[in-house]
């Protein structure tokens, strides 16, 4: 093989790197902007992004050149994470009051 060729498992974990770089680019763009349709262009895109990083994933797995995590989250991390969330909630809904008072 010639000295400056990547293999295949380097190329499918340089795509995936490539991938998560980009599907980060575009939620910091999605979390930046304000355009309604914007946001659900990039979002389309983001996910394209993340399934074609999925799709390099399982080829890496197919070929025993990456394992999964079994993604079983504990009880104790479900209650935090609701506890999280609706401790979050009516700060949010005020924000989005505002914004809707704002527009008006």
């Amino acid at each position: 093989m010639p000295q400056n060729q990547l293999t295949e498992k380097e190329m499918l974990h340089d795509s995936i790197m490539t991938e998560k770089y980009i599907s980060d680019a575009y939620n910091n763009s999605i979390m930046e902007c304000i355009n309604q349709n914007i946001i659900q262009a990039l979002q389309q895109i983001q996910q394209e992004e993340q399934e074609h990083a999925q799709l390099f994933l399982e080829a890496m797995h197919h070929r025993g050149w990456y394992t999964f995590e079994a993604s079983h989250p504990s009880q104790a991390a479900k209650q935090m994470v609701d506890q999280q969330i609706s401790a979050q909630m009516p700060g949010r809904l005020e924000d989005l009051e505002r914004k809707i008072q704002n527009q008006e």
